[in-house]
């Protein structure tokens, strides 16, 4: 496989535990590639994500979704009725700058 932009191969050094090396090579050898070939290509061709695994599996995460936007919806409907919805737009206003200014959240 050529080397994207051209120019000679060199050897580089990756950290991975024993296992992680064993499941990598074993996976390699299953595509028919070299370690070298699979991890240039994995991370290279397949456009794999940087992204982390996520934390919960997909149906809890949708639970804490639904969870999340019930109880904005109440709050929100609180405030109005107590004549306080200005308290929300504020308060959605300073979350969305805090969401703002961390990475990964935008």
């Amino acid at each position: 496989m050529a080397e994207p932009g051209g120019g000679r191969r060199r050897q580089r050094c990756v950290m991975a535990s024993d296992a992680e090396w064993a499941r990598m090579r074993e996976t390699a050898r299953e595509a028919g590639l070299s370690c070298s070939e699979f991890i240039v290509r994995r991370c290279l061709e397949d456009g794999v994500s940087a992204a982390p695994e996520p934390f919960l599996p997909a149906p809890a995460m949708r639970r804490v979704a639904r969870a999340v936007l019930v109880l904005e919806a109440l709050e929100r409907r609180r405030l109005e009725n107590e004549g306080a919805a200005a308290l929300w737009e504020r308060e959605t206003e300073l979350a969305e700058g805090w969401l703002d200014g961390e990475a990964g959240l935008g």
